[in-house]
């Protein structure tokens, strides 16, 4: 049996001719896990967003810091506290720790150039007024945990 009643619109209406939703795919050369962020990200943008070759250079610059940056932090999770803390094995770790954080700082830095973090679509303003706006304490229908002493 079909279904009843009407039938919804995003079911009935079509994109016109040429106005179907275009996101730039991966570039070529990148890794399965560097075209899985690209991916990621260019969806939860709006479609015209990464649209120039400048952002789209500044995004594939993005996903191979941010999988270089994984990578070095799972080497790092595998290391033991001994390694970290042996002399012979020090200056090792000491440089995978420095790699990773300039890593992070390229992070942070295109995605400011990029316009992903907050920081950089408020203006100090709005982002006060955002701040402000936000209510303190639990939400009415959640529980309260400071009220469970009077139980």
């Amino acid at each position: 049996m079909g279904r009843r009643g009407p039938t919804p619109q995003h079911e009935t209406i079509k994109a016109l001719p040429g106005r179907e939703e275009r996101r730039p795919p991966p570039p070529e050369g990148m890794t399965d896990a560097q075209a899985a962020l690209w991916r990621a990200i260019t969806e939860t943008e709006p479609q015209d967003w990464f649209a120039t070759a400048a952002r789209q250079s500044l995004l594939r610059l993005y996903c191979e810091h941010a999988c270089f940056r994984a990578d070095l932090q799972g080497l790092l999770d595998r290391v033991p506290i001994e390694r970290i803390l042996d002399p012979d094995t020090e200056a090792g770790v000491e440089r995978m720790l420095r790699a990773r954080d300039r890593e992070t700082k390229q992070l942070v830095s295109l995605a400011t150039r990029l316009r992903l973090t907050n920081q950089s679509r408020y203006t100090p303003g709005a982002a006060a007024s955002a701040g402000r706006n936000q209510a303190t304490g639990p939400k009415p229908w959640e529980d309260d945990p400071a009220a469970d002493y009077l139980t």
